[in-house]
């Protein structure tokens, strides 16, 4: 009465191809595209928070303003350098595709005990990184990061 169900009766040759390719192009394609974006958004993220970071310390310790953002930007750059920037990435003003940095604090152009150097920069973040192409898009990222100078440091007073 019941006759069993052959593998000729179902009639399903022919679709693992088609499956499969839309199973690559569908599924693994963008997860691969997903995981070959992070890296970069991470590594630019971390190029501006060490940028910050390390130009602000070099602000407080420096024994003077001018001297202390020379030093500052020499080492911004350097850092920027290191992550495959070159010195016609920066610009003067925030502008997507560019770098940019700003000093500042709350007493800009000196350093006293007790205040503070801010410094804030800006760098570019490619939007998404597609194997065998490159970027497509980008966005900039920013981070400040604010320093004291300390309470007790000896600074030259000027006048005294």
């Amino acid at each position: 009465m019941n006759q069993p169900i052959t593998r000729a009766a179902t009639r399903e040759a022919g679709f693992t191809t088609p499956e499969w390719l839309l199973g690559i192009g569908l599924i693994i394609m963008p997860v691969i595209v997903i995981v070959a974006s992070i890296a970069p958004w991470y590594q630019r993220a971390n190029m501006a928070t060490l940028i910050a970071q390390e130009t602000a310390r070099v602000m407080v310790l420096a024994d003077d303003w001018e001297s202390g953002e020379l030093e500052a930007t020499t080492l911004a750059v350097e850092i920027a350098n290191n992550h495959g920037f070159t010195a016609g990435d920066w610009c003067g003003s925030p502008a997507p595709g560019c770098l940019w940095m700003a000093i500042g604090g709350t007493s800009p152009g000196t350093i006293r005990r007790g205040t503070e150097v801010a410094v804030q920069v800006e760098v570019p973040i490619p939007g998404v990184v597609v194997p065998g192409v490159g970027d497509i898009g980008e966005f900039q990222w920013s981070q400040l990061h604010t320093e004291r100078v300390d309470d007790y440091r000896s600074i030259e007073v000027p006048g005294a």
